[in-house]
């Protein structure tokens, strides 16, 4: 078999693409990449098209085995990646051998890392995509993480380049203290100016609760004026303000619908930056307008080759 065999699946590793669109009237969420800029240019460096299924590393701690030659890049969370025991770089491509042992530290920056192969994982396409839901048991492995034993088989193609690397000004930093740029939603009248401006000029704190569903943030209370509503569907990036007043962004694998009053969105691209964010790290937000987030999410998707969202 062409592809790695799963000697450690760490904390939580998973296989995804850009996720599932289109199904949210079923109740399918959309998952996919919980950074798509490390996701992209891991695609980008061995040659794939932008939505090629990788593995996406949560925290760290997978141990991976080839079972045959093949071309990978490593991009995102500083991971300190291993190849038969010596240090790889990220953000560059290596050449694998049948047999040699690939295995990943813990974070020190950054939360999720991306190991993309030449041609891609061969998973099940279920529902317009490889991603993995694990709250849904969709996808992927079986719909769930990886696990030790796992045949992860890949179509053994070749790299374009032997030594490919990312030019230094395009590898993010990891930063913690973040500005997520946001449009404000039709609930806004909601939230009355003393509520907005509190939301705007407090610095919130990410304190480890979250997962891929969406990140709460600790910091000042803002009160809408009304603790509920009807239930209807939630976007990406969408800042949900529950009765306890802190801010929750929901991200990749959220619900579809949801009931609490939402202040406005987060552009898709500073999603990618919070995700990234790791315990401890500082929050800011700032209005945006829909011509300049449509125009910079459009900037994003177009330079890896993609038409739209």
């Amino acid at each position: 078999m062409k592809g790695f065999l799963v000697e450690n699946g760490g904390v939580q590793s998973c296989i995804q693409d850009a996720g599932r669109r289109g199904f949210s009237d079923i109740g399918l969420t959309q998952s996919g990449a919980m950074d798509e800029m490390a996701f992209g240019y891991a695609n980008f460096l061995v040659g794939n098209d932008f939505n090629t299924p990788s593995i996406e590393i949560a925290l760290g701690g997978i141990a991976l085995k080839a079972q045959s030659e093949m071309c990978i890049a490593i991009c995102g969370a500083t991971m300190h990646p291993k190849l038969n025991g010596h240090t790889i770089g990220l953000w560059q491509v290596h050449q694998l051998k049948k047999g040699d042992t690939l295995s990943f530290g813990f974070a020190s920056e950054g939360q999720f890392a991306y190991l993309a192969v030449a041609g891609g994982f061969q998973t099940p396409h279920l529902y317009g995509s490889f991603s993995t839901s694990i709250k849904e048991g969709l996808g992927g492995i079986e719909g769930r993480k990886l696990k030790t034993g796992d045949q992860l088989p890949t179509s053994g193609a070749r790299c374009p380049m032997d030594r490919r690397k990312l030019e230094k000004q395009f590898i993010p930093h990891y930063s913690d203290e973040i500005t997520l740029r946001l449009v404000k939603g039709y609930q806004e009248a909601m939230f009355d100016t003393l509520s907005q401006k509190t939301f705007f000029n407090s610095v919130y704190t990410f304190k480890g609760e979250g997962d891929r569903m969406g990140y709460r943030l600790s910091g000042e209370k803002v009160v809408p004026s009304a603790t509920g509503i009807l239930s209807e569907p939630i976007c990406y990036g969408a800042v949900q303000i529950p009765s306890h007043g802190e801010p929750i962004v929901l991200l990749k694998e959220r619900q579809t619908i949801g009931g609490y009053p939402k202040i406005g969105s987060v552009i898709a691209v500073d999603c990618f930056k919070l995700a990234q964010l790791k315990t401890g790290g500082r929050v800011r937000f700032k209005e945006v307008s829909l011509v300049e987030a449509r125009a910079t999410t459009l900037a994003f998707y177009r330079f890896f080759g993609q038409k739209g969202v």
